[in-house]
């Protein structure tokens, strides 16, 4: 110790760190245990990491256990050795040419009923940690027997069709635009006319809540009339999807119980801004108003759009469904965002899945999902009338289409951007292409002659 004065702030870190791992004043060394077999019970998560300059990869994967557990800077032997070898984690799995790593905990380490407490645990600290220069946690295998403690969705993709009464293709979604500046009466008419049209969904954009111009409760009255009115128009189901983020969750609350009251069957909630607590709170009060819940997941690449850090969209989807989210965002086949095929179809599968054999390439784990419901995929920023087909083919009928560009473009206006987005599809399920069966029908026909 004679030399330390004399170290760097960087060399006293590492000398720390090296001396836990080393065993001279903890037990780190032992988290490392290749070929261990996860318990049934246990919690598994893969990760893929790059270490800091002078750490060695075992170090770091030792020490990303022991924060996510005991804490490495605490005195291991002020635990019982009964209580420090039943929450000892296990890393049990390294691939150094891939920087990826996957640790085994143990299942009592969790508040199985707090998505907050488990991300806390599993990535909280460490995504900062001096030690890793890049860390990302893919995703977790959450072992079956506490899953209900995590209620699911309540409707899910089945209780969604049953409640609009559409079983045999895609929904049709649109976007209320422009996002903000219209007054309550005019967002009335803009979701009317995609309702008459044929939209089964309509909803207020992220940014909307409760602004002056626009007040929440003024536009949910009359947007719920609209759907009324176009209800009885077209004699199908229509939904209004009213955006009830808000400062605080009484306030959510509030809100949530407000739509109930005025004859509304769906909340939305933007999902990253408002924060896992509070979407469980959210889905314990629409367990008894009997609301479905539709999730945005605006603002995910804050955690996500670095591939070689932060937390997986993926694992985010997976938590979307164990809080009890009814329907997700998802993305779209677009390229204005950085989404691409392959992983839509991966959190496709995701929401949809009762079990999942896993992913290596993509850094996805088994998942068994012990009879949670499946959660209504949404694609959608940019789909237009001509890309409805491409959807088709890669969803098939399983899958909620925000079709707001294409509807809201369209030179004859609204209702018929709506009706072009219906026969698109009507023209896909009978295997007849866009261009014929826009002949006979002026709306299709028109959005294609114009690119949407």
């Amino acid at each position: 110790m004679g030399t330390m004065p004399y170290l760097s702030g960087t060399c006293i870190i590492h000398y720390f760190y090296r001396s836990l791992y080393e065993g001279k004043t903890g037990m780190l060394k032992e988290y490392i245990d290749i070929g261990y077999i996860p318990e049934e019970t246990d919690l598994v998560c893969e990760y893929q990491l790059e270490t800091a300059s002078g750490i060695s990869f075992e170090e770091a994967c030792s020490h990303l256990a022991g924060e996510c557990s005991f804490g490495i800077w605490n005195d291991i032997s002020l635990l019982s050795p009964k209580m420090a070898e039943k929450l000892k984690p296990h890393v049990f799995y390294i691939d150094k040419k891939k920087h990826t790593v996957r640790i085994s905990y143990p299942q009592d380490l969790f508040e199985f009923c707090s998505v907050a407490q488990i991300i806390i645990t599993v990535a909280g600290r460490m995504l900062d940690h001096k030690m890793m220069s890049r860390l990302k946690l893919h995703d977790i295998t959450f072992p079956t027997d506490p899953l209900s403690e995590l209620w699911g969705p309540k409707y899910g993709m089945g209780g969604i069709r049953e409640l609009t009464g559409v079983y045999d293709r895609p929904l049709v979604s649109a976007t209320v635009k422009p996002k903000v500046g219209l007054d309550p009466a005019t967002h009335a008419k803009v979701a009317y006319n995609s309702f008459v049209g044929g939209c089964d969904l309509v909803k207020d954009d992220e940014n909307l809540t409760d602004q002056k111009f626009n007040r929440f409760e003024k536009r949910a009255e009359l947007t719920f009339k609209a759907r009324d009115d176009a209800e009885e128009e077209t004699g199908e189901r229509r939904m209004y999807m009213c955006n009830i983020t808000a400062p605080t969750c009484e306030e959510i609350i509030r809100r949530a119980n407000f739509i109930s009251n005025i004859g509304g069957h769906y909340v939305m909630i933007d999902t990253v801004p408002t924060g896992w607590s509070s979407l469980q709170t959210l889905r314990d009060v629409t367990e008894e108003l009997g609301l479905v819940i539709h999730a945005h997941i605006m603002g995910h690449t804050a955690f996500t759009r670095l591939e070689e850090h932060g937390i997986s969209l993926y694992l985010m989807t997976k938590l979307a469904r164990l809080v009890g989210l009814d329907q997700l965002h998802i993305g779209t086949i677009d390229n204005r965002f950085h989404e691409n095929t392959k992983e839509l179809m991966a959190l496709y599968d995701c929401c949809i899945m009762d079990r999942s054999k896993g992913n290596e390439k993509m850094h996805i784990l088994p998942q068994n999902w012990d009879g949670i419901k499946a959660m209504f995929p949404v694609v959608s920023a940019g789909s237009g009338v001509s890309s409805i087909p491409e959807l088709m083919n890669i969803f098939g009928k399983d899958v909620i289409m925000d079709c707001s560009i294409g509807m809201h473009s369209h030179p004859m206006g609204t209702s018929a951007g709506a009706k072009a987005c219906r026969q698109a599809i009507d023209a896909t399920l009978s295997g007849i292409s866009l261009e014929e069966y826009g002949k006979n029908h002026a709306e299709l026909q028109t959005a294609l002659k114009n690119g949407i």
